[in-house]
């Protein structure tokens, strides 16, 4: 039985100059980090995860935890994680405690499927396709004149991207005016999402929705703030356009209010933000269970895209097989990142609007190690 010889935190971030700095209703900012985890088994098998958030904050919960996990077999994540969770239930889920549980996760479903010269999501559900159909998440708030809203939607329109996701939350003439230049440049076919941010209260949203309405928008994304629960359930009853969200919400029990309060039509969890592909498959099948959409969010690297494509690659059609109404698709970051397009030493592939799954057992990647050294932070 492979036990874990050794696991490691490797914390990164990518800062570029204060004047390309890009956001969202609640702000911007000119840097993106994260976390790695890297797992060696006592085979000499190593598997790498990603942790979401501040790479500090994650790097001491991985030193409390870490010597939890040594010695273990490879297969006892969801023990260890119960004596953890026991442990600390005071301090509830969602914090960058679930985000180092989430890199751990990854990174052992990683060494697992290597060790069986498999990829990971033949361990989660099987391979149902390796073509991701793929939407681009663009169209942010920024000063950068080099990177005006017109060229980042210009750049979305001229891919085969299924759709764009664009930014709005600063006011409903803003909103307005944002959706009516975005479907302008993306032409009647593509989809057109939208992302507040949980910037609105339950009426502004409302008012929001009827208002874009005509533009026809695929879905809004966090128009209210996370713990509005009662806000999402009776907005989404009301509002013209389907409702997601699940970027700030942790574990399964976070997506079970979500789910169980007919609060959303689409469901996003983040791998690297709610424990990993353990929890994400849980949330998945509570999705499943109640008819809903599943659209996993992503927000960070390149093993956190790379993750979700097996994640994805994993979760059958519903709510037919043969004739699903919507592809599952994957959000593809087009923000000025190098933690997406220089971890990799053979970045993922995007082809005709589709990231390729990975080739290669595993999450089927491979770190290049002098680009990690170059936005290593801790």
């Amino acid at each position: 039985m492979p036990s874990i010889r050794r696991l490691s935190f490797i914390g990164l971030e990518y800062v570029f100059a204060a004047d390309k700095a890009y956001g969202m209703s609640r702000g911007g900012g000119n840097r993106r980090n994260g976390g790695l985890v890297e797992v060696e088994t006592d085979q000499g098998v190593t598997g790498i995860g990603e942790a979401f958030g501040n790479p500090f904050v994650t790097r001491e919960y991985f030193r409390m935890i870490e010597p939890m996990f040594v010695g273990k077999s490879v297969f006892d994540f969801e023990h260890i994680e119960a004596r953890i969770r026991n442990s600390m239930y005071h301090l509830g889920v969602g914090n960058q405690l679930t985000a180092c549980l989430a890199a751990i996760n990854v990174a052992l479903f990683d060494a697992i499927a290597r060790g069986f010269g498999v990829r990971v999501c033949d361990l989660i559900g099987g391979c149902g396709t390796t073509r991701i159909p793929a939407y681009a998440s663009t169209g942010f708030f920024t000063d950068d004149p080099d990177r005006s809203f017109a060229h980042m939607l210009a750049e979305a329109a001229a891919h085969p991207y299924a759709g764009a996701k664009i930014k709005i939350g600063r006011g409903l003439r803003s909103d307005v005016e944002r959706v009516r230049q975005s479907r302008e440049a993306l032409g009647p076919d593509k989809l057109l999402l939208v992302d507040i941010n949980g910037a609105y209260t339950p009426d502004v949203a409302l008012d929001c929705a009827r208002a874009i309405e005509p533009f026809g928008i695929h879905w809004i994304e966090e128009p209210l703030p996370p713990g509005d629960l009662r806000g999402y359930a009776e907005l989404r009853a009301r509002s013209p356009i389907p409702i997601a969200a699940g970027e700030a919400h942790h574990t399964v029990r976070d997506f079970r209010a979500l789910i169980d309060g007919r609060c959303v039509d689409i469901v996003q969890p983040s791998v690297p933000g709610v424990g990993g592909l353990t929890e994400a498959r849980r949330i998945a099948t509570l999705a499943q269970a109640a008819n809903l959409r599943i659209a996993p969010h992503v927000w960070g690297g390149a093993v956190g895209l790379a993750t979700a494509c097996h994640l994805i690659a994993a979760l059958p059609p519903g709510p037919h097989t043969a004739h699903p109404p919507w592809p599952q698709m994957l959000e593809y970051d087009m923000s000025d990142n190098a933690l997406r397009t220089q971890l990799l030493k053979r970045p993922l592939t995007l082809e005709a609007g589709h990231i390729l799954l990975p080739e290669g057992p595993g999450l089927g990647i491979e770190l290049d190690p002098a680009a990690v050294d170059r936005y290593r932070v801790c």
